[in-house]
């Protein structure tokens, strides 16, 4: 399933769902996740998929292309994606889910990061879909997943502060060996602080 953005897709609201949809034409329609309840009153309305919709489809797919996920499932988490960006109320940080991490990371829009679920220390992918100053409105990017007591699945918003969050692009060196010089040393040092 190859779904490319196009200039004849359009969103709108529909009563019956009690959801935000997006007519893809050719007879496809997607069904947002999130109940009126979680939207602004922007998502109510009908309305054309924007340059900037297309825009951010391509920077969160091309985010998530890596994520062991199936292409139906990548599809679903980066369309989710666009209406939590766009169309979600704000939410409070339910940082409590996540372990703290030693520095705090800023990420940045369509950025796939890195969380340790406080329960059991697993390591999870979230995408950060809207970045504030102290906190970012994140997707979780598994089809399931148990935290604190609560099932969560693909594309569930969550908000974290950013002390929660850390980056996957972190490097990876082997382990150090005792005769490294001042300059591997550093390296070493940054490499683990970073």
């Amino acid at each position: 399933m190859n779904i490319r953005p196009a200039d004849n897709w359009r969103w709108y609201f529909d009563d019956e769902h009690n959801c935000l949809m997006l007519d893809l034409s050719n007879g496809m329609v997607f069904r947002s996740r999130y109940p009126a309840k979680m939207l602004t009153v922007d998502a109510f309305n009908t309305f054309s998929f924007s340059v900037d919709d297309a825009t951010a489809y391509y920077q969160f797919y091309e985010s998530c292309a890596k994520l062991p996920i199936s292409e139906p499932l990548r599809v679903e988490l980066v369309l989710n994606a666009l209406i939590a960006r766009n169309y979600l109320k704000p939410q409070m940080p339910k940082s409590w889910y996540f372990v703290q991490q030693p520095m705090v990371f800023q990420p940045k829009i369509g950025e796939l990061v890195e969380a340790s679920v406080q329960d059991t220390g697993e390591r999870i992918d979230l995408l950060a879909v809207d970045v504030g100053d102290s906190a970012t409105l994140c997707l979780i990017t598994k089809p399931s997943l148990f935290m604190a007591g609560k099932q969560f699945g693909l594309a569930d918003a969550v908000k974290v502060m950013h002390d929660r969050l850390a980056s996957k692009n972190h490097l990876h060196y082997m382990q150090r060996d005792d005769n490294d010089g001042p300059d591997e040393l550093l390296l070493d040092f940054l490499c683990k602080v970073c």
